[in-house]
């Protein structure tokens, strides 16, 4: 009985998704953005693979970590700060007998880099471009994890500062996790992603002996029939809901980063801050590829609350200056850059908000690490 009602809820789903083709996911290896580059058949065989097994590791306090990976396209390496991405820091001869400076960036899946390969992550076109620059021998430690929010970012830059490492600069990329978390699900600003799944498993509950029915076809049939009845909702009521979880994300957003801040006046080092880019959010003409990510009818409800977040951080980012907003980084183009509906970005738009960041950091390395505060801001704090 239990295989027919799967089966039959399969069908359905097939259907419904060969009708309305909006409400499927899209992933980045059908996107038009890799369509110029001969390695994205292999990389993303390798993406896939790795969804498929790679489990990441338990973590005391954060939870989950990164597990250890290593493919020709994506790498993640045990060293003594830990399993983390690999960056390529293209240091030259000339940095081989000089000082490094340290950087260390922190944030969630986008900066971790799904999507793209080792050399197309956030944090590998920040290396290139400082080290480009001339000024100064820099490397780069990717400390991104997928699914983070600042909340568990902020405790690795503790453990990494408890055992003596030292940083010259802290660079914090976030947005999409903060805002997903603290006003979407599980809708609680100081909690992780996924938290009632793994309450549930914690605590040993019926929901967690049931979770493999997580991902089934008759659950994903019974989450559209809900999803399309929530919408009846009144859009007052909702609306003021909403802005109410907006508010609260964003309280404790601003929190942790003057945590961050007020371990950086003790350790001696700089932080910046940076809130990342989404399609959800500003005036990108999007692409046929974006558009059907954005019209994936079940996300309708999540999209506009992030937009809603998006826009109480662009309001504070321009009224306190205590971060970066980079919302609207792609308003003057159509070229896709975003690849599914978690924002991730392609090759080409990690490398454009690289260079934006670079600016900052440059700046930043220049000042002494006492004029560099919270509340004194860099240069502007939306780029548009």
């Amino acid at each position: 009985m239990i295989l027919l009602l799967e089966f039959g809820a399969y069908v359905v789903l097939a259907a419904y998704h060969w009708v309305r083709p909006d409400t499927q996911d899209n992933f980045g290896d059908t996107s038009p953005a890799y369509s110029s580059y001969p390695w994205a058949p292999e990389f993303w065989k390798e993406e896939k693979l790795r969804w498929k097994t790679q489990r990441g590791p338990y973590e005391p306090f954060r939870i989950w970590g990164v597990a250890p990976w290593h493919s020709e396209y994506i790498n993640t390496d045990e060293s003594e700060k830990g399993t983390w991405r690999r960056t390529l820091n293209a240091n030259g001869d000339a940095c081989r007998n000089q000082k490094h400076v340290e950087i260390w960036m922190f944030g969630g899946s986008t900066l971790y880099g799904t999507g793209v390969p080792d050399f197309a992550t956030l944090p590998s076109y920040l290396s290139r471009d400082l080290n480009a620059a001339g000024e100064r021998c820099t490397v780069v430690t990717n400390f991104g994890a997928e699914g983070y929010v600042t909340n568990q970012e902020l405790l690795v830059l503790m453990e990494q500062l408890k055992v003596g490492r030292r940083p010259d600069l802290v660079i914090f990329y976030d947005g999409v996790n903060d805002s997903y978390a603290g006003a979407v699900s599980p809708g609680m600003p100081d909690a992780h992603v996924s938290l009632a799944t793994i309450k549930a498993r914690v605590e040993g509950s019926l929901a967690a002996r049931l979770d493999f029915l997580r991902d089934s076809s008759a659950l994903q049939l019974a989450r559209l029939v809900v999803n399309s009845v929530r919408r009846v909702d009144t859009a007052e009521a909702k609306n003021e809901k909403v802005q109410s979880k907006a508010v609260a994300t964003l309280d404790n957003y601003e929190a942790n980063m003057r945590m961050a801040q007020t371990l950086s006046q003790a350790y001696g080092f700089r932080v910046l801050s940076f809130w990342q880019p989404a399609f959800v959010y500003g005036h990108k003409a999007l692409a046929p590829f974006e558009m059907r990510v954005a019209g994936n009818e079940a996300w309708a409800d999540s999209f506009h609350i992030l937009n809603t977040v998006y826009a109480e951080a662009e309001r504070r980012a321009e009224v306190r200056a205590n971060f970066v907003f980079l919302g609207r980084i792609f308003d003057s183009t159509s070229q896709p850059f975003y690849i599914d509906k978690w924002m991730h970005l392609d090759p080409q738009g990690n490398e454009l908000v690289a260079g934006a960041i670079a600016r900052y950091a440059q700046d930043s390395l220049r000042q002494p690490a006492q004029a560099v505060t919270a509340h004194s801001p860099q240069a502007r704090t939306s780029i548009r």
